[in-house]
């Protein structure tokens, strides 16, 4: 089997940490690559102002540019309906019956995990890596209890903490800031080319 790790966002933009946390699930697991599959339509955002699919699936591409086992997937960006995480794993499932799928999410999404749709779903299809997101403090505990809740295979990834959102990038830009650090230059050039987050 191949060992596929899926790391998915809406990438409004993708940073350094996002790249950095694919590398660490990479090395700790030993996964054959890592695909960031950026979110057409994510559901949980509707109600938020989000930069098109195309122009944020382009950053992750120039990111990834010089990357040898980090890919990007624009499997969600080419959908036009809401884009839940149990209906693309279950299909990738489907199109690639070799792989072993290593769904990547951060500890909040764990924490949310009964809200999302069908939960069980996405833990029939694969194997999920958390990185914690707080100080820690009960985050074996929760990983203990979603576990017993839907019989999931779950299991930690020690990045480190770098203090760096696609929130900051976009407010950071907005007040006339620099974001150099924070992001990639190719991704950098290309914000300020096309005049995003403005």
């Amino acid at each position: 089997m191949k060992k596929v790790g899926i790391l998915g966002g809406t990438f409004d933009p993708i940073h350094l940490a996002h790249i950095e946390l694919a590398r660490t699930a990479l090395r700790e697991y030993n996964l054959s690559e890592v695909r960031f599959m950026t979110g057409g339509n994510p559901p949980h955002k509707r109600e938020k102002q989000i930069t098109d699919a195309r122009l944020r699936h382009d950053m992750v591409k120039l990111a990834l540019s010089g990357e040898k086992k980090l890919t990007a997937d624009d499997y969600e960006v080419n959908r036009t309906d809401y884009c839940y995480s149990a209906v693309t794993l279950g299909e990738l499932g489907k199109l690639h019956p070799d792989w072993e799928i290593y769904f990547i999410i951060g500890e909040d999404s764990l924490r949310d995990l009964p809200k999302w749709y069908c939960p069980l779903e996405v833990c029939k299809s694969c194997i999920l890596l958390v990185y914690p997101r707080g100080d820690g403090g009960d985050f074996t505990k929760l990983i203990e209890k979603r576990k017993s809740e839907f019989s999931a295979d779950i299991r930690k990834i020690t990045a480190p903490r770098i203090d760096v959102s696609s929130t900051l990038i976009r407010k950071r830009i907005r007040d006339g800031e620099d974001i150099s650090g924070m992001v990639c230059d190719e991704v950098r050039a290309y914000i300020e080319e096309m005049g995003l987050y403005k």
